[in-house]
């Protein structure tokens, strides 16, 4: 049995796009545009800035280990040695054995370089027979970490012929068909920019930094880690930001998350056992394990963000839906924006959605209120009620809410009912609803993906992908 909430009329069905795990939108290795640019041809180079820490060389060994065979890759390290690099980056070393880690730290360096005539050319020389080296391996990839740091040891000897010295390294790469990626700690314009066929920037920057809502900017504002496609030469570049993340030690992009043609409460879905006997899980696994899961009596908002759209919902249908599994009556008042299609409704007994509104508030509320015991008397059981507060604001107006609000919230606490509440950016209600949660999570756009993190409790920054029709996986954007 299946209640299914239908979009607006005319929407299309779109597939979402399936990475290498068969999950729909879930973090994977490297953005496409990346992978198409190296596989296009040889000799390929790529620019990678940043300011430190913002996961730079992760994602240039990222790189590496997408698209480099075992041991065809090779590390020229100016700041740490090759015991060092498999320490901090174990998963790397099948393809930059130890032998392949070059020590290009500032004393090594210009120790190679001493007792040579011609300075430039002696610099020159020292990477060419680096890359001599490369040369023998099969589509080789080198990583320069970081260029910055190679300018500056050499500055003395190479003077003003920087820009030719670039130029030159490129031309090597691209003579002998190796791969280069420079690391760059500068996140401005500079002239390897406009020398290297792509450039990408790693960026750190707080999601709300400039909220309006000065009452809750703290509570909102949260760290978030994005990839910016500068430039990819021949490669039509689909999104020019990606949400990533370094989460285990790894760096992921999210792709965008598609919004669905249809979210479908009912049978199609693992369950997921309630964590205690006071607390029913969200439907969602690792929320469970973040926030504990929700429990009776208590008053729990969700604020849908601008941007996010008819998305949202999936959050719901995995916990109306776990409900179900669990043996809960589910009481439903949609959102502005949702219908249910009648075609396709199998309504279980233990569900009941309320979607028409009188004239009269009072007759109303009541008219609700007995729809929640009929529920509740039926499963002998607590019961599950998500609301559109958004919904009946619009039909009664704020005042009238906020009153019918506070004689839901104590009728909540008499029935140990499990309550939802669903608030949407710039609705009045969101301030009273902010006060009387139990807990507060927020849902946001960001780079064409939905994140969630609560504000009660205090959580971090969390990426939201699906698998299949109603499983849904949180990943850390750290």
């Amino acid at each position: 049995m299946s209640i299914t909430f239908s979009d607006a009329p005319g929407s299309e069905s779109i597939k979402d796009k399936e990475g290498p795990s068969g999950s729909a939108g879930v973090g994977l290795n490297i953005p496409a545009e990346l992978r198409q640019f190296f596989l296009m041809e040889d000799g390929q180079t790529l620019l990678i800035k940043g300011l430190p820490g913002t996961g730079k060389t992760t994602l240039a060994f990222e790189i590496m280990s997408d698209l480099c065979r075992k041991g065809n890759g090779m590390y020229i390290s100016t700041r740490v040695n090759p015991t060092r690099v498999h320490a901090v980056y174990p998963w790397i070393k099948d393809v930059i054995p130890s032998n392949n880690v070059i020590n290009a730290t500032q004393a090594k360096l210009l120790h190679c370089l001493e007792g040579m005539d011609d300075g430039y050319e002696s610099v020159l020389n020292f990477f060419k027979i680096l890359f001599d080296e490369a040369e023998d391996m099969e589509e080789p990839m080198i990583v320069i970490d970081s260029w910055d740091a190679v300018l500056n040891y050499t500055a003395a000897i190479i003077g003003d012929g920087q820009h030719s010295f670039e130029q030159n390294i490129c031309e090597f790469g691209r003579d002998l068909g190796i791969h280069l990626i420079f690391v760059s700690e500068f996140a401005s314009l500079m002239p390897l920019d406009y020398i290297v066929d792509g450039v990408v920037t790693m960026e750190q920057f707080q999601l709300n930094e400039g909220s309006t809502e000065g009452w809750t900017r703290g509570m909102r504002t949260r760290n978030a880690r994005k990839i910016v496609l500068e430039k990819l030469r021949g490669v039509a570049i689909r999104q020019k930001s990606y949400t990533c993340t370094l989460h285990g030690g790894r760096f992921h992009y999210f792709e965008p998350y598609k919004e669905r043609q249809m979210a479908r409460i009912g049978g199609d879905v693992v369950r997921i056992p309630d964590p205690a006997e006071r607390m029913i899980s969200t439907g969602i696994k690792d929320l469970d394990e973040i926030i504990g899961g929700l429990e009776s009596g208590t008053t729990n908002v969700i604020e849908i963000e601008h941007g996010v759209g008819r998305r949202y919902y999936q959050i719901l249908t995995a916990l109306a839906s776990n409900a179900l599994k669990n043996g809960r009556g589910v009481f439903i008042l949609p959102s502005i924006g949702y219908t249910l299609s009648q075609r396709d409704i199998f309504v279980p007994t233990n569900v009941k959605t309320f979607q028409t509104f009188g004239d009269d508030l009072v007759e109303w509320g009541r008219e609700m209120l007995a729809e929640w015991d009929a529920l509740r008397e039926r499963t002998g059981r607590p019961i599950l009620n998500i609301i559109g507060m958004d919904s009946i604001e619009f039909a009664f107006g704020y005042k009238e809410l906020l009153n019918l609000s506070n004689r839901m919230v104590s009728k909540w606490k008499e029935t140990n009912d499990i309550n939802v509440l669903v608030v949407k950016t710039g609705q009045d209600i969101i301030k009273m609803a902010i006060h009387s949660a139990d807990t507060y999570l927020v849902v946001s756009e960001l780079n064409g993906g939905l994140c969630l993190y609560g504000a009660i409790p205090r959580t971090e920054l969390f990426n939201i992908s699906t698998k299949g029709q109603n499983m849904i996986t949180l990943t850390p954007i750290v």
